[in-house]
């Protein structure tokens, strides 16, 4: 690691592949990065932070505990220089900025560093305050339609497949959210059909939905053998022999993008975008804002209005 006294020019900081599985073993070590993680109650939050801080690590060249209870400013702001010469987006180097700030922080108040080291380091403008912000494309009412067709519902796969795909685009659910569904939160209150997702900071978010998604997921538990099982997961690996089991992040993602060729869209596609899609369309729809940001669980408005794609109308394009 370079000297703590020393600005750190970008030749000290190696252009090769970074080491990050040597980061991740001596963040193992260090027993205050493990309690800080603790405090997130998101997998996907902790991953993504922990990620942050090995590759800030690798980059530095940071071998022990003590050399990361030293780093000062100058490292920071080097680090932040490599990154952007490396062709980071905005974003990324905003997260990884905010993830290493947010250790040094705990790390200040356990009294292990004397003050946090990114204090004052401007982080890059992300651009997420306003209509249309955000960075997740939306998809046409022709290509969705391809996507919920596509399905095989001759099998229990396809049932599935069908079910998981309404919920994506009728309830603009995160990726990994429908995995967390159990049947018992599927229901009804009074006659409108409800979905009870766990969502961000393990929330509890009860959201309407259309009849359409509701019969296709009826459909789908009535062929499922789990289907009069309240408390087994909802959507579950068809070859399951490990008994009651979700299905895991990457499942779905990898679903999405078999469904999206199969649908004639970009194979780059992913569940997000029908997050985006769905609060567009809901914005075209006339729904107020708030009531779209509940839906969706977001905590601020801004966030919301950030995937409101409206104000793009290539069908209006001049040219």
């Amino acid at each position: 690691m370079p000297d703590p006294d020393h600005v750190p020019s970008l030749v000290e900081f190696g252009k090769g592949d970074l080491d990050t599985h040597s980061a991740f073993a001596m963040l193992s070590n260090v027993r205050e990065e493990n309690a800080w993680l603790a405090n997130f109650s998101s997998d996907n939050t902790r991953q993504t932070y922990r990620r942050a801080v090995a590759s800030f690590v690798a980059t530095l060249g940071i071998s022990t505990p003590d050399e990361l209870y030293q780093v000062k400013q100058a490292h920071i702001l080097a680090w932040r220089s490599s990154m952007e010469s490396a062709g980071l987006s905005q974003g990324t180097i905003a997260n990884r900025l905010s993830s290493v700030s947010s250790l040094y922080r705990h790390l200040t108040d356990k009294q292990l560093v004397p003050a946090n080291p990114c204090a004052g380091v401007k982080r890059p403008k992300t651009g997420n305050a306003g209509i249309g912000a955000g960075k997740s494309p939306t998809l046409s009412k022709r290509q969705v339609r391809g996507f919920l067709d596509a399905p095989d519902t001759d099998t229990l796969q396809g049932l599935r497949d069908r079910a998981l795909l309404h919920v994506f685009f009728y309830v603009g659910a995160r990726c990994s959210e429908p995995a967390k569904l159990r049947v018992k939160d599927f229901g009804y209150d009074a006659e409108f059909p409800i979905l009870s997702l766990t969502i961000k900071g393990n929330k509890t978010n009860t959201v309407a939905i259309t009849l359409a998604c509701a019969k296709v997921i009826r459909e789908y538990l009535d062929a499922a053998p789990h289907g009069l099982e309240p408390e087994a997961f909802l959507f579950q690996p068809v070859k399951n022999g490990h008994g009651d089991t979700p299905m895991s992040r990457s499942q779905l993602f990898n679903l999405f993008k078999r469904y999206a060729v199969k649908a004639g869209i970009d194979s780059n596609a992913f569940p997000h975008m029908a997050r985006a899609t769905m609060i567009t369309a809901a914005f075209e729809a006339g729904c107020a804002g708030e009531d779209i940001q509940r839906t969706v669980g977001h905590s601020s408005i801004t966030t919301t209005e950030g995937y409101n794609h409206t104000a793009q109308k290539h069908r209006q394009s001049a040219s």
